[in-house]
């Protein structure tokens, strides 16, 4: 490993013209970053000519690609440098951001199909992706129709994976082609992560037990509907953390049983995760390896058939608790940056709704039926 091994070459937005930006001067070793959900999220270099200096190798709108290797690990479009005393500043916009320069635009009836007809039609009109068909995966949650154009692809798809476990990401293959995958969010390791300082983790306040308001009988026009309460306990952390309650509204879902009502509450009690590890770390190269062991290069986030890093980490100071699955615990990263001249990575752990114990109650209580009749009286009609 030395710094500046990863090289930035720009295209014509057709892919034509490729201009490697080292053959026409100094480049610094370039900062570049993914998101999940997303992709090649952010590049930053500094191109080191004077301001007086032009090229059509820097005009923004351009591609930009980072290779390393032959392979291409990074993808995005050039932004409008900016000439300083040390040279022009590069910026540039990946892969996974293109989304959000496209409306949603969309005909017919709105469901889950709509988010395939969202993604082709922006595609048709320029968006550099590549949609091998979303579909209708478990999961995929259509919520209430937009206005056409309102929102932006980006949005569509964040709120297509909002309530189902799902996440999207949108990968560059070798060839500079930018695939869109909607997929489960993942929990099998890929990586190792090795970390010798202690790692924080992160305590959520949440219940042990949840009462759960729910409507025991319909509303039957001369007698007002009724209404019960119950409530579910989780019964490992109750004891070892003490009591804390909480309170969730299901009266608006319609009549059912208690067990009926207690059913979403339990999912919410059994989901939500109290402890997690919510910090970045800085990893350098030798810590980060594959499940035979072997050191990855730090600056390819992804390779193979991967879809998204999990890290399975080895922690040397781990000590198993009570809401913490013993044995070495698995985050899925959803930042990752990779500094090329500080030869360091940095790794933030993807935020989980399970760990956030109200979004995760609303997101289950969101998929309880809706009502199919009002609760309030029916009056006789005054004109006869």
């Amino acid at each position: 490993m030395r710094p500046g091994l990863t090289a930035l070459v720009t295209y014509r937005p057709d892919g034509s013209q490729p201009r490697a930006l080292s053959q026409l001067g100094h480049i610094s070793p370039a900062v570049y970053s993914y998101a999940l959900p997303g992709g090649c999220d952010a590049l930053t270099a500094t191109f080191a000519r004077p301001p007086r200096y032009r090229t059509d190798a820097l005009d923004p709108g351009r591609l930009l690609r980072a290779y390393r290797g032959g392979a291409v690990v990074w993808s995005g479009i050039l932004d409008e440098p900016a000439p300083g005393s040390g040279g022009w500043s590069l910026s540039a916009h990946g892969a996974g951001s293109f989304g959000n320069d496209y409306r949603a635009i969309w005909t017919g009836t709105w469901g889950t199909p709509t988010l395939d007809q969202i993604v082709n039609n922006a595609i048709g009109r320029g968006l550099n992706w590549a949609n091998p068909g979303i579909g209708s995966p478990a999961g995929l949650w259509a919520g209430q129709a937009v206005d056409s154009g309102s929102v932006a692809v980006t949005d569509a798809l964040n709120n297509a994976c909002s309530k189902g476990g799902l996440t999207w990401i949108v990968t560059t293959t070798d060839t500079g082609s930018n695939v869109l995958s909607v997929v489960p969010r993942p929990s099998a390791p890929n990586r190792l992560l090795i970390i010798g300082d202690p790692m924080a983790r992160s305590a959520a306040l949440g219940p042990t037990t949840l009462y759960v308001r729910y409507q025991s009988a319909a509303d039957g026009g001369k007698t007002p509907a009724a209404y019960g309460l119950t409530s579910v306990t989780t019964a490992l952390r109750e004891p070892a953390s003490g009591r804390v309650e909480d309170y969730m509204d299901l009266s608006s879902a319609g009549a059912q049983t208690a067990g009926q009502a207690q059913a979403p509450a339990s999912a919410v009690l059994q989901k939500f995760q109290r402890d997690a590890f919510t910090a970045s770390v800085t990893v350098r190269h030798g810590s980060l390896l594959n499940l035979g062991g072997t050191p990855c290069d730090p600056g390819a986030y992804l390779d193979g058939n991967m879809t998204a890093m999990v890290c399975k980490l080895l922690l040397a100071d781990y000590t198993p608790v009570s809401d913490v699955i013993t044995g070495a615990p698995s985050v899925l990263v959803g930042s990752y940056s990779w500094d090329d001249a500080a030869l360091l990575a940095t790794i933030t752990p993807s935020e989980s709704i399970r760990h956030n114990f109200a979004s995760l109650m609303q997101m289950i209580a969101g998929t309880a039926p809706h009502r199919t009749r009002p609760t309030h009286r029916h009056h006789k009609s005054l004109h006869h």
